[in-house]
């Protein structure tokens, strides 16, 4: 363990990234198994809840940005905010119950991935071979902690963009408002390395909350620029899929196309389903794999309660 530790520490930060990433990928043909059933039972009907989602939002979505758009380019004030009033009465509350249905099965099947996808990798880290029933364990366990941590870093999360929102609204120079949007988004992203490695501590130690955050920020000391690293790339990696899956043709254009290109369109989008599913597993896969690193140099304390 300590000339493990030794070689990690000798290693360039710069190239630490690309190790984790390729670490993380090698688990996987080692386990095909096993994370081919998490992925069938959590992370597809996930990605396929999530386009359900967007497919269902979108005639929503467009009307809102019709009506917003109409409203701009109305010169009579009342006019305006009665159109304004439509839309949020109407349409935004709309959104906000389609959203609430979905809330629900998207929350479960994500916190469901996210423990048995990490604790499956820090059992493979720790030299053993994970298994169904390890990971069906760890889940009665460890579910309860999952949540109450899954629910402090979303408050923290929300605080953060609010407060990031409102900040940059009270900056009227154009060139400066630029500037506080990148170093809002660039902490963003930080955020949500630090929140990563809280879930994964959240999992693996007797540690909940914002214990496991501040536990979480602690091991990042070293490799907080990896983590940042790691945390953009996913998010990049996702907001593309996402993007794709949207797509530029709306579902009702389908009633005017042939049969050949609908199925080409619902094979398109079967792929990125399922490539978003396999990046959500990915994602968990290299946060627990960074834990390992970051622990690596920062072991446990004898006496600490630990999962493993």
């Amino acid at each position: 363990m300590s000339e493990k530790g030794s070689d990690s520490q000798q290693e360039p930060c710069s190239l630490l990234p690309l190790t984790i990433l390729l670490n993380s990928l090698k688990i996987f043909p080692r386990n095909l198994q096993l994370f081919s059933l998490i992925f069938a039972f959590t992370a597809f009907p996930l990605s396929l809840l999530l386009f359900s989602l967007s497919v269902s939002s979108h005639p929503i979505k467009s009307e809102i940005f019709h009506l917003e758009a109409l409203a701009l380019n109305i010169q009579i004030r009342v006019q305006a905010t009665n159109i304004r009033a439509e839309s949020h009465d109407r349409h935004a509350l709309a959104l906000l119950r389609l959203r609430a249905l979905y809330f629900l099965p998207c929350y479960v099947l994500s916190l469901l991935a996210a423990i048995t996808a990490v604790s499956s990798t820090v059992v493979a880290c720790s030299g053993k071979r994970p298994t169904v029933g390890v990971a069906v364990a760890t889940t009665k366990l460890t579910w309860l902690r999952a949540v109450v941590t899954t629910i402090c870093l979303y408050v923290v999360t929300t605080m953060y963009v609010l407060l990031s929102r409102n900040l940059t609204a009270f900056v009227s120079e154009p060139g400066l408002r630029l500037v506080f949007l990148l170093l809002g988004a660039s902490l963003e992203v930080y955020l949500m390395a630090v929140t990563s490695l809280a879930l994964v501590v959240s999992v693996v130690e007797e540690r909940f909350g914002l214990e496991a955050m501040r536990v979480g920020s602690e091991l990042m000391k070293g490799r907080r620029v990896c983590g940042w690293v790691l945390s953009g790339l996913f998010v990049m990696v996702s907001g593309v899929i996402s993007w794709e899956l949207e797509g530029t043709m709306d579902v009702q254009d389908l009633l005017n196309v042939g049969s050949r290109e609908r199925v080409v369109w619902l094979w398109v989008r079967m792929g990125l389903i399922c490539l978003f599913g396999w990046v959500v597993v990915w994602s968990y896969v290299v946060a627990a794999v960074f834990y390992c690193e970051c622990r690596r140099r920062q072991p446990i304390k004898e006496g600490s309660d630990n999962v493993f």
